[in-house]
């Protein structure tokens, strides 16, 4: 399966939004996205320290949770969370032929931030 940097914004967007530290976002309740997508992408999340959560493999379909963001995650998730800037990184990317990571988001939404604040 490959990653889709859409679905880990949206989970991201999604765990921020739980109420309490005691909620719970589920791979099986995203509206329009299917669990296995889901599940896949909250344990990328989760193996890169940027969710707290869980998973099952071993009986029944993969299945994650996640209960809050790390505070990577929230730093991440700063750098994308409106939706013009995440627009605007997803193009530069796509224009310079640069594929998406962590590290490549980082460093465009710095670049995008240095040349707003210098504007």
């Amino acid at each position: 399966m490959q990653r889709n940097w859409d679905v880990v914004r949206r989970i991201l967007l999604e765990i921020e939004k739980l109420p309490t530290v005691t909620s719970m976002l589920q791979s099986d309740g995203l509206d329009g996205i299917d669990s296995n997508t889901a599940a896949y992408h909250m344990e990328l999340l989760i193996n890169a320290g940027l969710i707290e959560g869980g998973c099952r493999k071993a009986v029944g379909p993969h299945w994650c949770y996640a209960t809050q963001l790390s505070w990577e995650g929230h730093e991440f998730l700063d750098n994308i969370k409106a939706d013009s800037i995440w627009s605007r990184i997803k193009e530069t990317a796509r224009d310079k032929g640069i594929e998406l990571s962590i590290d490549v988001i980082k460093a465009a939404a710095k670049m995008l931030a240095v040349n707003f604040l210098s504007a």
